[in-house]
């Protein structure tokens, strides 16, 4: 089993140290996670032992090659149990994350799992992500959108757009406010092909998640799926 030591190295090879209590919450975060597992479904219970490569990295690998802009908002769409906003949020302190789903087990899950981590500025939102995106108090209020497993591509594109800010530029290797990253596996070219013809969508990016030690790793297949969205004229409709 691949434990802390590892994935603390791991992201330090790859230009991201993290600090002692950063380390140390995500074991916390890992310890919660398992124990909730145990009465939900959260993680595949034969995957318990892999919450480093299979989970912790795989949430965040994205950042040893992207920037996000440090006290943005960002909504985890689909979070089941807390992945990847909470490892995201561990790096990103001081950002202001909102994580949503459906099933109330869930969302009552993560809600007690940031609170033991005193994660106290963290929102977690029950509903479906279609409707709650055409609410006033959701429309337009998120510089990200993060998901890693909520459902086909396309979906997610169509579900995540009222939810975003207007895109913004970025400097360098920051990811611009408004857009959806999406952590993707196995083969979607499908889904891919949908996306890239709907209408709202101004722009896809499709990247390998490499860096140095994924060949001690079994789950390679991810990709890092950037969408930004078209300027919606004022007055007419998505």
């Amino acid at each position: 089993m691949k434990g802390i030591d590892w994935f603390v190295e791991i992201c330090a090879a790859n230009g991201l140290k993290l600090r002692d209590d950063q380390a140390s919450r995500f074991e916390t975060y890992r310890r919660l996670l398992l124990a909730a597992n145990r009465q939900l479904n959260l993680i595949s219970r034969k995957d318990e032992e892999n919450f480093y490569p299979n989970h912790a990295l795989n949430s965040i690998s994205f950042l040893f090659t992207r920037r996000l802009n440090s006290d943005a908002s960002m909504l985890d769409l689909g979070t089941g149990g807390g992945l990847p906003g909470i490892p995201i949020l561990i790096i990103y302190e001081e950002m202001r994350l909102t994580l949503l789903d459906s099933i109330a087990k869930k969302t009552a899950a993560v809600s007690s799992i940031l609170k033991e981590m005193q994660f106290d500025s963290a929102r977690v939102l029950t509903g479906r992500a279609e409707e709650l995106s055409k609410r006033d108090e959701f429309k337009g209020h998120f510089d990200y959108v993060v998901s890693r497993a909520a459902g086909k591509l396309d979906e997610v594109v169509k579900w995540s757009h009222g939810f975003l800010k207007s895109g913004q530029t970025a400097e360098g290797d920051t990811i611009p406010s408004g857009t959806l990253i999406v952590l993707k596996g196995g083969e979607f070219e499908v889904e891919l092909r949908h996306t890239r013809n709907l209408k709202s969508v101004d722009f896809v990016s499709v990247s390998e998640m490499t860096f140095q030690g994924m060949d001690e790793i079994y789950n390679k297949e991810k990709k890092l799926v950037l969408i930004s969205y078209k300027e919606v004229p004022l007055g007419r409709k998505n």
